[in-house]
């Protein structure tokens, strides 16, 4: 006998799926085999367990296919129930055809011209009730072809087949659980600017997949930060052998970018593609507000509980669900960096520990207007991060080089080169900018080489990779300068290998 079931529940891990189902079976008393439906073709076999009542007893348990159940296949009978569909639209085409064919009396002289007149004049009703028979039979057809469709993709789907043994004939429920291969989720962010003064608003929403070729409808879910398949082994404890390192010979880099805006300093920032939105009048609109799910820490990961049942389709592009919400301190910034581009980008410097959350996409939103995506990634080894909001277009940046002086250091049989460099930053906009300027210059691997900083306008430099940074405040519609200078003094008969090194 083969009983049906119905999925109610699904837990949802980072790269796979919990499915419980449930369903009831009417049995005899004494011993009986049932097979259950439910399974789909990517579910793990090994990973099923079968709960019946206490008063039920399993004899044996195993995974089967449809043909191993002895039962008449359903997907015959729809095939035979659509081929006398298709019979019976030819059968009613070949009517048409003949009521067509008979109202030709070029050649019959033995009807009358009355009679003639009389047929012709019924043949147009009685073709249009033909042809709407043959409709109606051909959207039978589409339904029934469905069905058949449906029928074969679950004669395809494993089967459980469990012995039972059971003392009082009666209606039994169970539950079946299995694990599923195919389903997954991803957290991603919306981070709202609201203004200068204001903690960003953080939305956390979940992007939740499947492709078990079967829809869940209305089923509860529950998405779990961990992954059960991943390895849980206990690692080995290698041990360590050091030996001399003979360095590669440096081969001199070609003169390129310094550095990525995808990284800065300590923070890790992606540069926002800012495709703002045409201006629009939001009057009184405020964004819509869904329930959240309801968080609970586990022993080993973190469950987020969706309110109210819901769909999960297979093979679409995602369903979306709330998980949470909350607000972060962060101090704001236009960060320039001149050296490796002229554009400013309005940062958010956020602690570390104040965002508690997996690494994900973000889509950023700036008092209401879309200003691109970022990767938010918090590293936990460092304090804060820096989060881009997107590219500021009050601010331009002229940095200007000003010519090299190489001069010969005769006594110490040294060359000496000086550097200088003037930085312009122009507030175009009607209020006050706090800027965080970065720049650098080289630093020696040599100790026959000597770089010293002559002059970095109150800036503050990281002697281990030579970054210096300003935090300076750019009135309204005015300038500040910026002078930097250093010089390299080397052997006077040697020559200086460059390279860069992403800081």
């Amino acid at each position: 006998m083969v009983v049906k079931s119905k999925a109610t529940e699904v837990s949802v891990y980072r790269n796979s799926v919990s499915v419980t189902r449930v369903g009831s079976v009417s049995l005899p008393a004494g011993r009986s085999t049932i097979f259950i439906q439910g399974m789909s073709k990517t579910a793990k076999n090994d990973s099923f367990s079968v709960k019946f009542p206490t008063e039920i007893h399993a004899v044996n348990i195993q995974v089967v296919s449809y043909e191993e159940t002895g039962e008449d296949l359903e997907s015959e009978k729809i095939a035979k129930e659509l081929s006398e569909l298709n019979y019976n639209v030819e059968t009613y085409s070949m009517l048409i055809d003949l009521r067509k064919k008979n109202g030709d009396f070029s050649s019959r002289k033995d009807i009358s011209v009355e009679d003639q007149e009389k047929y012709l004049e019924s043949l147009p009703e009685k073709l249009f009730g033909l042809r709407e028979t043959i409709n109606k039979i051909i959207d039978e057809k589409e339904k029934v072809s469905e069905k058949l469709k449906d029928a074969e993709a679950e004669e395809e789907k494993p089967l459980i087949m469990v012995e039972l043994e059971c003392e009082k004939e009666g209606e039994y429920p169970f539950i079946l659980q299995y694990q599923e291969t195919s389903g997954s989720w991803e957290p991603k962010y919306e981070v709202r600017f609201t203004g200068e003064g204001n903690p960003l608003d953080v939305y956390m929403k979940a992007k939740i997949m499947q492709s078990s070729g079967e829809d869940w409808k209305q089923v509860k879910v529950t998405l779990y930060t961990g992954n059960p398949s991943a390895s849980q082994s206990i690692p080995s404890l290698p041990s360590v052998k050091l030996s001399i390192y003979e360095p590669p010979v440096e081969r001199a880099r070609g003169k390129g970018a310094m550095m990525d805006m995808a990284m800065v300093g300590g923070g890790q920032m992606m540069a926002a593609a800012a495709s703002p939105m045409m201006g629009m009048n939001m009057m009184n609109m405020a964004m819509m507000q869904t329930a959240q799910a309801t968080v609970s820490e586990e022993e080993t990961m973190t469950a987020f509980e969706l309110p109210d049942l819901r769909d999960l389709l297979s093979d679409t592009d995602g369903n979306i669900a709330n998980l949470q919400s909350f607000k972060v301190d962060a101090k704001y910034n236009s960060l320039c960096i001149p050296c490796v581009k002229d554009t400013s980008f309005l940062t958010a410097t956020i602690t570390s520990a104040d965002w508690p959350l997996p690494a994900a996409n973000a889509s950023i939103y700036l008092k209401e207007v879309f200003a691109g995506n970022v990767y938010v990634n918090p590293d936990s080894e460092e304090e804060t991060f820096i989060l881009s909001l997107g590219q500021d277009e009050r601010l331009s940046v002229i940095r200007k080089e000003l010519p090299c002086k190489t001069q010969d250091v005769f006594l110490k049989n040294q060359k000496k080169k000086s550097h200088e460099y003037a930085i312009k930053i122009t507030n175009k906009s009607s209020e006050s900018i706090k800027v965080l300027l970065k720049d650098t210059i080289p630093v020696s691997t040599d100790k026959t080489i000597t770089v010293d900083a002559t002059e970095l306008s109150g800036g503050v430099i990281n002697e281990e990779n030579g970054v210096i940074s300003w935090e300076v405040e750019v009135a309204a519609k005015s300038s500040e300068e910026i002078k930097l200078a250093y010089t390299i003094t080397w052997p006077k008969d040697k020559q200086i290998n460059r390279s860069t090194d992403y800081v």
